[in-house]
């Protein structure tokens, strides 16, 4: 059985698979039909057969005709003389002509050792070979017996319950394929949003931002939000945006008068809403390019003098004020945590927020629930 895991290939769940099911039948030991005996492959059993007892089961097999589930009686039917009688392992040339009621008798078809690896192994074999004791199929993706139609109610079971165990196998072989898919497609779309034309902006003078840093050319993350793309996804979050905005809006009195950081402004959407909202000063920190149309925007909309902005990392830069009021932040990501960006945040608050200053938001929480038992 396996647990809950990821590799690279994908998941594994806590259900046995249908390939370790197999493979591990398909490698239990195989009791000979006449004897005490164990081999680990059925070529090796029944060559041990035909020179050991003098009955070769592949040949009469196949000049007998018989299909898989005839053979699955011959088999059972051997091994249950063999545990009636203690002497039945000294038999030799043991022969059968087709005429055996027992070939036809679905009692049969009942295993007589329980989990017999050796009738799983049946339709493995090559029955043109006869020649030789046989080979094992190279085909053995098709686990479905190579028989004529079934004739017996007990035959129409067994192949119904082969034919059920197929269905989920290939079931959950496109389930495993869709979750495999849609992984895959999530993480070329975040390839794409975070990672892909990386250095492929011009770069910009940063002498008209306050406190200006040189930027580090191997810095993917922060060179992935220079872009308007994300920010305009961003923007166009109306939950997000206006959730914000709606915090500061109906909150006046908390921002009336007081400084405000904001950590990762972006297109300066938030420290906007914060100057509107009657903040005294409003300090807008970015370390990626975006900071330029920022600034852009809060001249634009006349609050280049209550917005300060400066570019840098907030763990290595100074502010212009010794602390802050209130310290907003845009920092979530996919499922809450991606973006890595918490922990500038809490270095933020950590540094510069006064005694009893407030973070927005300053709680988050990550719901899960199970979806599928499989």
């Amino acid at each position: 059985m396996s647990v809950v895991s990821y590799t690279e290939s994908g998941w594994d769940t806590q259900e046995e698979r249908w390939d370790d099911w197999e493979d591990e039948e398909m490698n239990m030991p195989m009791k000979c039909l006449f004897c005490t005996h164990m081999f680990q492959s059925p070529i090796l059993l029944f060559r041990h057969v035909k020179q050991s007892h003098g009955f070769d089961f592949l040949k009469t097999r196949t000049e007998l005709g018989l299909d898989f589930y005839q053979s699955m009686r011959v088999v059972n039917y051997i091994r249950t003389l063999g545990m009636s009688d203690p002497n039945f392992g000294s038999v030799s040339g043991f022969v059968l002509d087709g005429s055996e009621a027992f070939i036809n008798d679905d009692a049969y078809l009942k295993p007589a050792i329980a989990e017999d690896s050796l009738l799983y192994a049946l339709d493995e074999l090559d029955l043109d070979d006869t020649a030789s004791v046989g080979s094992c199929s190279a085909d053995s993706s098709a686990r479905t017996p190579k028989a004529k139609d079934p004739e017996s109610p007990r035959e129409r079971e067994l192949l119904a319950c082969i034919r059920k165990l197929e269905q989920q196998v290939g079931l959950r072989e496109r389930e495993n394929k869709f979750i495999a898919d849609q992984f895959d497609e999530y993480r070329q779309m975040v390839k794409r949003q975070f990672y892909d034309g990386i250095d492929t902006g011009a770069k910009q003078d940063d002498s008209s931002v306050d406190g200006n840093q040189p930027e580090e050319g191997s810095d993917y993350y922060f060179n992935s939000y220079a872009g308007n793309d994300i920010h305009m996804q961003m923007l166009q979050d109306k939950v997000r945006t206006e959730g914000y905005r709606d915090f500061m809006y109906g909150n006046k009195d908390l921002f009336q008068g007081k400084v405000v950081l904001d950590v990762g402004c972006g297109t300066g959407i938030l420290s906007m809403f914060a100057a509107r909202a009657g903040a005294a000063r409003v300090i807008a920190v970015d370390n990626s390019d975006i900071i330029h149309k920022a600034r852009a925007n809060v001249i634009e909309n006349g609050l280049d003098g209550v917005i300060t902005l400066i570019k840098g990392r907030i763990e290595e830069l100074e502010l212009p004020v010794p602390q802050v009021d209130i310290i907003i932040s845009e920092w979530m990501g996919y499922f809450l945590l991606f973006e890595a960006m918490l922990d500038s945040v809490l270095v933020a608050r950590d540094r510069f927020l006064a005694p009893g200053g407030l973070l927005a938001p300053s709680a988050s929480y990550i719901y899960v629930t199970a979806i599928s038992d499989t």
